[in-house]
């Protein structure tokens, strides 16, 4: 639903803009005014998603009012609707998303409500854009991991990590060459990690994939994993993660 608020001093003028804006579905003319500081009241509350905006009122000036009202983070689109086309490029210095002149006409309605639902729809793709690249800027694939080793911290290439083991609170990567203490939790880390690379098989276990050399079947339907480098390490595949794993490798 577009909200919709209308700022004219002619009540007359009001009622006529009203009759015509809600003969559109999606349309809800949430308020109106007749002055401008009190139309600055109503519009912080209302929250609007656009504003029918009168040029000349009797007690301020409707450029100066969309102005203000411009200012506001995430504020109301504006449309002006006047008797006089000598406000043009001012209207649209602010950006109004459109300048219709009276008398109206419902033709000339109906395509200012389509620039409207134009505009608003363009906004939020774009919101959802930000919000998406965003999300991605912070779910990056870790290249290097923290690890912390006899009381120092050291970066490993996340290519290197064979599987990573949580006992105890306490997360452990493991390397051909060693095991490390990590402060990322599993689930941290099943996040940031390549998911083409890196699986979750168990509530305390994600194994990297390249690493797997055997998938031995194992008690209760399960699998025991053996992994390129290190021995006797106690792997398995549970049956909460199982169905993600065959699937993975077509078992």
């Amino acid at each position: 639903m577009i909200k919709l608020f209308i700022v004219d001093d002619e009540k007359y003028i009001r009622n006529e803009i009203r009759y015509f804006l809600e003969k559109y579905d999606g349309i809800e003319v949430c308020g109106e005014s007749g002055d401008g500081d009190e139309a600055l009241e109503m519009i912080e509350k209302l929250e609007p998603d656009c504003v029918f905006m009168d040029i000349n009122l009797q007690n301020n000036s409707g450029v100066l009012i969309a102005r203000k009202i411009s200012e506001k983070k995430n504020h109301p689109l504006i449309v002006f609707a006047t008797a006089y086309d000598n406000y043009a490029v001012q209207g649209f210095e602010l950006n109004a998303v459109d300048y219709i002149l009276k008398p109206f006409s419902e033709e000339r309605i109906k395509l200012t409500i389509e620039r409207i639902k134009d505009k608003i729809l363009s906004e939020k793709h774009h919101n959802e854009e930000k919000d998406q690249n965003l999300e991605n800027e912070n779910n990056t694939s870790l290249e290097k991991l923290c690890i912390q080793k006899n009381n120092k911290l050291m970066l490993i290439d996340v290519n290197k990590i064979v599987f990573i083991k949580s006992e105890k609170n306490i997360v452990t990567v493991h390397t051909p060459e060693s095991v490390y203490e990590c402060s990322y939790s599993l689930k941290d880390l099943e996040s940031r990690l390549r998911d083409d690379k890196f699986m979750r098989i168990h509530k305390s276990t994600i194994i990297n994939l390249d690493y797997i050399d055997e998938i031995i079947p194992w008690f209760n339907y399960t699998y025991k994993i053996e992994v390129k480098g290190i021995k006797n390490c106690d792997i398995q595949v549970s049956r909460n993660y199982l169905k993600k794993f065959k699937i993975f490798f077509g078992i």
